[in-house]
């Protein structure tokens, strides 16, 4: 079977799908699968340590949430964003570093397909302050949600039309597939407002890159390569792990993007293919605007 079939079922939206909206750090740490201990203490909450550690790396959760809260000033407008829609929240660990930089009238919205996670969030991030929400996906996914029974392609986000000043992804484009990665740039032009913005973090290839990480054994922790491109613009690192890391060229994101009805506003390198001085670090940060 060509590597193209192999991956074809992804590629064409079947019911085999793509990962959804699961969190996860830019640049995972190696470890033990599941480290010890009750509780990890986060601004004023003691989450379980298994999820936790299913959000993002220990022993620095919360300081890569308040990096997260850096990106999202430096290419989010935070400052001025009262609506807030996250994809890929986990337990709510960058909800909890909101809370204090949310206007009184604004609103927060986190979508996971992690079913514990998210009723951790709803039962105690939100009594504590409803403006927070937290909402699940019941997506398939062996990892995060092997009971999972739907797509994607069966979910919209919960949000009118034209409501939603910002919304943002930290390593969930990461292992994307087309289909999916396409419904949600229309999916978030329907609800962002004019002059709104999309934060993700993610893997670009730009011209010479998969040529630049062979010669280099890799970039990022995980040594990615992506030498397959499956299909124009799209790349898979791997074929023998499936959904696996993923990534796209900056053109074809623009043109997903005009498709969609958003515009590429900003592209900034990150640290992990070391292709050259970075403007952040892990991954490369892209921005998509609502004309």
């Amino acid at each position: 079977m060509t590597l193209r079939g192999y991956l074809g079922k992804f590629l064409t939206g079947g019911k085999t799908p793509s990962p959804g909206p699961a969190a996860s750090d830019p640049e995972p740490a190696t470890g033990p699968e599941e480290p010890s201990g009750p509780v990890v203490h986060h601004l004023g909450f003691d989450i379980p340590r298994r999820l936790a550690w299913r959000t993002g790396t220990l022993p620095d959760f919360t300081t890569v949430s308040q990096k997260h809260m850096v990106t999202l000033r430096r290419f989010g407008a935070l400052e001025q964003a009262r609506h807030i829609v996250e994809i890929g929240c986990g337990v709510g660990r960058d909800a909890i570093s909101l809370i204090p930089l949310l206007p009184p009238e604004g609103s927060y919205l986190g979508i996971d397909i992690m079913p514990d996670s998210i009723a951790w969030a709803q039962g105690h991030i939100t009594p504590r302050d409803p403006r927070f929400s937290f909402v699940h996906f019941d997506v398939a996914d062996k990892q995060h949600n092997p009971g999972g029974t739907e797509t994607m392609q069966d979910h919209r986000i919960p949000r009118a039309p034209g409501s939603t000043d910002l919304v943002y992804l930290f390593s969930v484009f990461t292992h994307m597939f087309p289909a999916d990665l396409a419904q949600y740039l229309r999916d978030f032009a329907r609800i962002l407002r004019p002059g709104g913005h999309v934060v993700a973090t993610m893997f670009v290839i730009t011209e010479g890159l998969p040529a630049h990480l062979l010669r280099i054994g890799g970039g990022g922790a995980r040594n990615l390569t992506f030498r397959h491109e499956i299909e124009p613009g799209f790349f898979h690192n791997d074929p023998a792990v499936v959904p696996g890391a993923t990534a796209y060229a900056l053109s074809r994101l623009e043109q997903e993007a005009a498709a969609a009805g958003l515009e590429v506003t900003r592209f900034a390198l990150g640290a992990w293919s070391r292709s050259g001085p970075p403007e952040t670090t892990g991954q490369d940060v892209v921005v998509f605007t609502r004309p």
